[in-house]
């Protein structure tokens, strides 16, 4: 994994504890590690995405992991997350560091559009659940990369019951990144 200096990341933990107070956007357990939980464990993708175009962050939260990848370089990312007050967060985020990302306050099963062939998530679902929700911007050339923890081998059985996909699984040190690709339905 490329190295990131924790610095260029200062600002979006200032104002994530600032709204950690009236909004629930992470756990406040995971507060005392919250760069290494958070923002470490959204770089991790950082690697298998730099070459991707229009990718879709699907139920973005405090922006894990695609705010994070937006400001250390990547393009194109476009957020779907269905909480109000996540996307004020979302594009307090946005303003503060200028970038030029995309906020859609929806849930993913009412977006419609296929043009984008990169599908992100972290923590929203289990494999095959994240599959259905996201299945209506699907398309032959979609890949999809879920930060998974250990259960992930009994989440891809699950989804083979319903899906056919081509799978890649990379480990990082507190699980593992799941890359799909060829999604469709059995």
């Amino acid at each position: 994994m490329k190295n990131f200096d924790k610095n260029d990341f200062k600002l979006y933990m200032d104002i994530l504890l600032k709204w950690q107070k009236s909004i629930n956007l992470i756990s406040n357990n995971s507060i005392p590690n919250l760069w290494e939980r958070h923002f470490e464990d959204s770089l991790y993708l950082y690697d298998y995405l730099k070459n991707e175009k229009n990718i879709f962050d699907i139920g973005s939260g405090a922006g894990f992991p695609g705010m994070v990848l937006s400001i250390a370089g990547i393009k194109n990312i476009t957020f779907i997350e269905s909480d109000k007050r996540k996307c004020l967060f979302l594009n307090e985020i946005k303003r503060n560091y200028n970038l030029d990302v995309n906020i859609i306050n929806d849930r993913v099963e009412n977006i419609s559009y296929k043009n984008k062939n990169c599908i992100i998530g972290r923590a929203f679902a289990s494999v095959n659940n994240f599959i259905t929700l996201c299945f209506g911007i699907v398309n032959k050339n979609t890949k999809m990369f879920l930060l998974k923890g250990n259960n992930v081998i009994n989440e891809i059985e699950e989804a083979k019951q319903s899906y056919y996909f081509d799978y890649d699984l990379y480990k990082k040190p507190d699980g593992f990144i799941l890359k799909l690709s060829n999604i469709s339905k059995k």
